[in-house]
């Protein structure tokens, strides 16, 4: 396992959710690597600290807000997408000449003496 592979499973491993061998993998890579050793130590101690912040509960207003503004994302967010998409792409007959034209102005670059 290499250093990019370890710190990927930093949050997993933080959350218990790797499997065991998975999770013996990473705290055997951090065993061996004192970089990685380290992340991890500042990595577990911010999780330490944010899981024992008091959690708070949402005034019932603010929490309707953000349900209904989640619901409309749901409804309306692929049409948006595909409306957005619509707009910004080139049509075919456009975009078949510029690729041509590109291709033919590459090779001439690449010919000429």
């Amino acid at each position: 396992m290499n250093h990019r592979e370890a710190r990927a499973l930093f949050l997993a491993l933080a959350d218990d959710e790797l499997p065991a061998p998975q999770a013996q993998e990473v705290r055997t890579h951090l065993d061996g690597c004192e970089d990685c050793r380290q992340g991890w130590q500042r990595y577990a101690s911010v999780v330490k600290r944010v899981q024992a912040v008091e959690r708070e509960k949402a005034p019932p207003a603010l929490a309707s807000r953000v349900m209904n503004r989640v619901r409309h994302q749901r409804r309306f967010g692929l049409r948006g997408l595909h409306t957005a998409h619509m707009n910004h792409r080139l049509p075919v007959e456009i975009l078949i000449p510029l690729l041509l034209a590109a291709a033919v102005a590459a090779f001439l670059v690449m010919a000429a003496p």
